[in-house]
């Protein structure tokens, strides 16, 4: 770390989920969908089952670039975001806490059902986790990691709690009128944890409800979903 590099003093904050890969709150969010990754793990796992031999020199072929194109995902994904991190001058980033995300009370393995079991374990959370923190690091900027407990149900603009205000897997609806998407809701819950002064203005209509979404190209990286169709050659 370049220790000349002046500390900012904003805080954003990073939800990984199953639908979304990353959601991420600057006080404006920004939505990183887990798509490419999705369809890798799709086609290798097919194209692997072709092959009829766990130990051939095309299975192994298979493997590695699978590896090579998630590892990719995810290095750009850490860069882009801190990246934006350095630009905004943020200082700290906070991570919801994955702790337990696997398991059940029982410590037994979660059944998020067939599509969220092939999403979850699918995707390397901890890798993206390392990524994260030693590139900011490099940049000045701490990371800490905070319960993600409760942050799901609770209005981000209100504070109001239950469990029925989360209505769809997408939506969140609050009896104050509030209405957002609800990993910007539950990834602006996590932010103030360490916020010091949460914006108290109405922001239902705005990038809650509505957030910014940036797509991966293997040829230019991330991208907001507008200009994504003019990334490859």
């Amino acid at each position: 770390m370049d220790e000349s590099k002046p500390l900012g003093d904003g805080v954003a904050g990073i939800d990984l989920g199953i639908c979304n890969f990353v959601t991420v709150s600057y006080g404006d969010a920004v939505l990183y969908p887990g798509g490419a990754l999705k369809e890798d793990e799709y086609y290798f796992t097919k194209k692997r089952t072709e092959t009829d031999n766990s130990a051939s020199r095309e299975t192994k072929r298979l493997d590695r670039k699978r590896t090579g194109r998630r590892t990719h995902f995810l290095h750009t994904l850490s860069k882009d975001i801190v990246s934006e991190c350095v630009e905004r001058g943020v200082g700290t980033i906070v991570v919801g806490d994955l702790s337990g995300i696997r398991e059940n009370k029982n410590d037994e393995a979660h059944n998020w059902g067939s599509h969220g079991n092939l999403d979850l374990h699918g995707w390397a959370f901890d890798r993206f986790i390392q990524m994260l923190n030693y590139k900011a690091e490099a940049e000045g900027i701490d990371v800490v990691t905070k319960s993600e407990r409760g942050t799901s149900k609770t209005c981000s603009a209100y504070g109001w709690s239950a469990k029925r205000q989360r209505v769809e897997r997408g939506l969140y609806v609050c009896e104050c009128g509030f209405v957002g998407n609800v990993d910007c809701n539950g990834i602006e819950n996590i932010r103030r944890k360490v916020l010091l002064n949460p914006p108290s203005e109405d922001r239902s209509t705005g990038w809650v409800a509505q957030p910014g979404v940036c797509l991966h190209d293997l040829s230019c990286g991330f991208q907001p979903r507008e200009q994504v169709v003019d990334c490859k050659p």
